[in-house]
């Protein structure tokens, strides 16, 4: 006779499967930190087990960056799987290689896909089924919360999806962190405490010591509500998507593998929100995953390339996008031993950019001033912020790219010649950020600003743009 169900683990089951989550014969790799939220859902699918017949193996990825405490964890975590008589897989990465390579992104975003890859091999590797990750409800108001401040769109405040293709699934995101220290309290089972977590340099830390006590003041089930609101949007956004789709079906005239070609006509029959899905989805389709456009930059590619002039054209995340009178293109940029992958990225100005490139980060700010600025260095460049438009790009250099250096009087010289006299290797010239407004080149990143946006006594506001190094702070 199988044991009785504690009523946490009873009112779960129930909504698991209501979401079709798990199935009979699953194999379930359970994703174990150590942490309360991934060792009750050790504990939860134990008590499934013989239920649902289910196999469970657990994973525990370490990730070498807290000495000590990280293998203490790994220790406690391989001791519970022996308790429970589960398989365990220890997995350990090396990030600060990576960390090196991918300058000026975050820790915990380059920690978390190596963390899914490693999960998804033991998966592989113990021929699993589905991959079961602890986050909570508390996790999905947290994500909420900073695609907020990212200023995200539907697919950002849609949070978490409670399953991931092709086997992620996340059981406990309608279940609060309160809920789970409750039933590890009755269970009587330890748990680790990740000193991490503790750390004000996360933005999520912040999020969860600072800003969710102080909008509990205001509701004190803000939890609830943000989580209730994920999933509205996530079903919102499904939709949307679909619409999309069945949309592009009239729009595509033309497709191949590298190339896909639109109506301009019919496009501009559809709503602006859906035309926005349209190029995510037609980009999407060409990367084979995910697009990586921002906002921003479907935006712009709407208004300078979809409604204007036929001859238009812009180039992003390796894509050419061109209008030749109706016909709208997308176009995969080739890269081989003499062409190099161009990258084109909106701006925002004033504000910040980073440059992915390299990792560094371009900041711009425009203060009013009647004194022209005489300390000069290759890290910050002057302009006159009335000269030029503020609808910025920062782009590698093309040929037949060309300014007015600072200095040479206003003569005009291609960027080409330009690096050749700065002596700037050939290899290295495409890292180089183009700081770019409609008007023309502003400024050579790091190297020299354009003559015709200088700063003369006639300038009333003054742009200050700057390039930080990777990684440096503000």
């Amino acid at each position: 006779m199988m044991p009785a169900l504690l009523a946490f683990e009873y009112t779960l089951l129930k909504h698991v499967r209501r979401l079709g989550l798990l199935s009979p014969g699953d194999r379930v790799v359970v994703a174990v930190s150590g942490g309360a939220d991934s060792v009750a859902l050790l504990q939860v699918l134990s008590a499934w087990r013989d239920r649902l017949e289910l196999a469970l193996a657990v994973a525990h990825v370490e990730h070498g960056l807290r000495g000590e405490e990280s293998l203490g964890d790994a220790t406690f975590v391989e001791h519970l799987s022996l308790q429970l008589d589960l398989p365990f897989f220890l997995k350990r990465i090396n990030l600060k290689p990576l960390l090196r390579e991918r300058k000026g992104e975050s820790v915990q975003a380059v920690a978390r896909e190596r963390r899914y890859e490693q999960l998804q091999a033991v998966a592989r590797e113990w021929a699993g089924t589905k991959v079961a990750v602890g986050h909570t409800q508390d996790d999905q108001a947290e994500t909420v919360l900073m695609s907020m401040l990212r200023g995200a769109g539907l697919a950002g405040l849609s949070g978490m999806p409670a399953q991931r293709q092709p086997c992620i699934i996340r059981p406990f995101l309608q279940v609060s962190r309160s809920e789970i220290l409750q039933y590890l309290d009755e269970k009587r089972c330890g748990f680790r405490v990740d000193s991490s977590n503790e750390s004000p340099k996360y933005v999520r830390n912040r999020l969860r010591r600072e800003l969710i006590p102080l909008l509990k003041t205001f509701n004190p089930r803000v939890v609830s509500v943000l989580s209730r609101q994920a999933a509205i949007l996530r079903e919102e956004h499904h939709y949307l998507d679909e619409v999309a789709k069945a949309s592009l079906e009239s729009v595509e005239v033309g497709r191949t593998k590298n190339r896909i070609v639109w109506s301009r006509s019919r496009l501009l029959t559809f709503p602006v929100p859906i035309q926005r899905r349209m190029i995510l989805l037609t980009v999407g389709a060409l990367w084979h995953k995910p697009s990586p456009l921002r906002f921003d930059d479907v935006d712009i590619l709407l208004q300078r390339v979809v409604h204007g002039t036929s001859g238009s054209s812009s180039r992003v995340a390796g894509l050419d996008i061109v209008r030749e009178y109706d016909k709208v293109t997308f176009v995969k940029v080739p890269v081989g031993p003499n062409r190099r992958l161009q990258e084109e990225w909106s701006w925002s100005f004033p504000g910040s950019l980073r440059w992915p490139v390299t990792g560094q980060t371009i900041e711009g700010k425009i203060k009013a001033t009647k004194t022209i600025p005489t300390r000069r260095t290759d890290s910050v460049a002057y302009l006159d912020a009335d000269r030029f438009s503020h609808e910025l790009v920062v782009r590698s250099w093309k040929p037949g790219d060309y300014f007015f250096p600072y200095g040479m009087g206003g003569r005009r010289k291609k960027i080409q010649d330009f690096f050749s006299d700065a002596k700037v290797d050939r290899t290295e010239r495409s890292k180089v950020p183009l700081v770019v407004a409609p008007e023309g080149i502003l400024w050579v990143g790091g190297y020299r600003s354009d003559h015709r946006f200088r700063v003369t006594e006639d300038t009333r506001h003054i742009a200050v743009v700057r390039i930080r190094a990777a990684g440096k702070k503000t």
